[in-house]
């Protein structure tokens, strides 16, 4: 039993750290969230994803598939037009989960048209109020920092800090490192960011499995805004409360968010490509960065046995319409040749070296999730994804977590149990006429409000 990490409270009280005073259990606490207790912790910038940091260079997001597909698919563009159309077929013919209610709801969950997040948040700061700043210890500040943003909507946060490593993170385009106290705006330079003492904050929000439930569709994507709205406005309070107490609360994509996610302790990186698994919330979590001047204790990655497990594991890939992830049994170096733009002259590519990987093809997913205004079928059937209301998904992560004799064996046993959307698979989806009619039923279920579930509760849901 040992081995399966079933140890028993007796075995686990070993591992309770001992405090002498309230002070001293205060302190212990304040750096880093409470976790389940067999989520273990590693060094900082050493996730379970290897990485070799001298070959990570900064990246251009513009030769991303999200934002350049055109470079990797020579058809995408007449992908987009038929998008339309089939928009609009689905919508006449009332097809699952793409009728007009759908795509009314998708179109109105996020952000109000016009929201913006600007870098520099006006705020009522101190100066202003005639005060001094705030001023804390770096657990302290952690502390507050993580209540603040929790508060907000925030299902998880953690601390990078900003080093010769992770500033390769930071996308070369549109942001400036500069030797400044503060961070600031400029028409030429971009976001300017402060070159020593700055930390970054990934913010990260879960879509509910309600929503996940009822991909690939229209309606499916609607969770996927509204946890990009909930992300929205935890980031943009946390930017004007940073601002209030005194330090720079700098809100943007500065870089790969599951990245900097990952650097904190958020999950792990594992077959899904550049998605982030998280222990708590599994694979439907979505993150932004703020980044501050604030002194901030930094959180840990984090080995919950996820990557290991998706090596055992490909649910994801069998269920991918576009097969886009692969089967492979192993990470690799090797960057695949499709990374690589098809243009002739175009030495762009989507992806970066410097990891070892599962190297999903974003250009295909991309292409597929455009045709049907978004995809996410791969989230809905990892064995992370699930809601905690039965006891027997949190054993299992405990197990997965302990030893990966078991790993394949858990695997299987989702499919049997029928977990996912196993109706899908390469070649089967939307554009082939089959639709997920569960999507129907989704509009008679009693939802919980902003889709939130028991385990977002969990004081170690983090």
């Amino acid at each position: 039993m040992k081995a399966l990490g079933m140890v028993g409270a007796g075995a686990a009280a070993l591992t309770t750290p001992v405090f002498h005073d309230l002070d001293d259990m205060a302190a212990a606490d304040m750096g880093n969230p409470k976790k389940p207790w067999f989520v273990k912790e590693r060094e900082l910038e050493n996730p379970t994803m290897e990485l070799d940091w001298t070959q990570i260079k900064r990246f251009n997001s513009k030769n991303s598939a999200n934002s350049s597909n055109q470079f990797y698919d020579t058809n995408y563009p007449n992908v987009v037009t038929q998008a339309i159309e089939s928009r609009k077929k689905w919508m006449l013919d009332d097809s699952p989960g793409c009728t007009l209610k759908d795509n009314a709801l998708n179109d109105t969950i996020g952000l109000p048209t016009g929201s913006s997040a600007p870098w520099v948040p006006s705020a009522t700061t101190p100066e202003k109020l005639g005060v001094p700043k705030y001023s804390g210890t770096p657990e302290d500040n952690a502390r507050i920092v993580r209540s603040a943003l929790r508060f907000a909507g925030a299902a998880l946060v953690g601390y990078v800090p900003l080093t010769s490593n992770t500033k390769n993170l930071v996308f070369s385009n549109g942001f400036t490192f500069e030797d400044t106290p503060t961070g600031y705006s400029d028409p030429k330079k971009g976001s300017v960011i402060p070159n020593s003492g700055m930390t970054v904050i990934p913010v990260t929000s879960v879509t509910p499995i309600t929503s996940l439930m009822v991909t690939p569709s229209v309606l499916g994507h609607a969770g996927n805004n509204l946890q990009n709205r909930l992300k929205g406005q935890a980031s943009s309070t946390g930017s004007r409360f940073l601002a209030a107490l005194g330090y720079d609360g700098l809100n943007g994509g500065i870089g790969p968010a599951p990245a900097f996610s990952t650097l904190a302790g958020g999950g792990e990186i594992a077959r899904t490509g550049g998605g982030l698994i998280s222990a708590s919330y599994g694979i439907g979590v979505g993150t932004d960065t703020l980044v501050t001047n604030l002194p901030l204790a930094p959180t840990h990655p984090i080995d919950a046995g996820i990557a290991k497990f998706c090596c055992k594991c490909a649910n994801c890939a069998d269920v991918c319409p576009s097969s886009s992830i692969p089967t492979d049994p192993e990470p690799t170096w090797d960057l695949p040749d499709y990374v690589f733009s098809k243009l002739p002259g175009n030495t762009a590519q989507f992806s970066n070296p410097g990891k070892k990987a599962f190297w999903f093809n974003a250009s295909t997913c991309r292409s597929y999730s455009i045709s049907i205004s978004r995809c996410n079928t791969c989230i809905a059937s990892c064995v992370f994804s699930k809601m905690d209301s039965s006891m027997i998904h949190n054993t299992v992560k405990t197990i997965i977590a302990n030893t990966p004799l078991f790993d394949g064996f858990f695997a299987t046993m989702d499919k049997a149990f029928g977990y996912g959307n196993q109706q899908f698979k390469a070649g089967i989806g939307p554009p082939t006429g089959t639709f997920n009619e569960t999507a129907v039923e989704w509009w008679t279920w009693e939802l919980a409000p902003n889709g939130a579930e028991k385990r977002f509760f969990a004081p170690d849901a983090q």
